[in-house]
């Protein structure tokens, strides 16, 4: 059985916190997979649901590829990835 957590969230909704990477680190190490929101703004990739609000730290893909569901936000972001 897979556990996916969304955005972080472990139980229930955090606005606060959801996509941050300190949250999403802390469901990894849970034993979560995580699905995160990942956005490509200005050359850089960005975490956050509704709008672009965390940098992106590249060793939650380069340690945890296998364990991140990454929904892209824009179409820069897919096309990035």
């Amino acid at each position: 059985m897979r556990l996916i957590s969304h955005r972080g969230n472990l139980n229930g909704p955090n606005k606060e916190r959801e996509n941050h990477p300190d949250y999403i680190w802390e469901a990894l190490q849970a034993g979560y997979e995580v699905e995160i929101d990942v956005w490509w703004v200005d050359g850089k990739f960005k975490l956050g649901h509704d709008e672009p609000q965390y940098d992106f730290p590249f060793s939650l893909i380069e340690n945890h590829y296998n364990k991140l569901w990454i929904h892209c936000k824009n179409m820069d972001a897919l096309s990035q990835l």
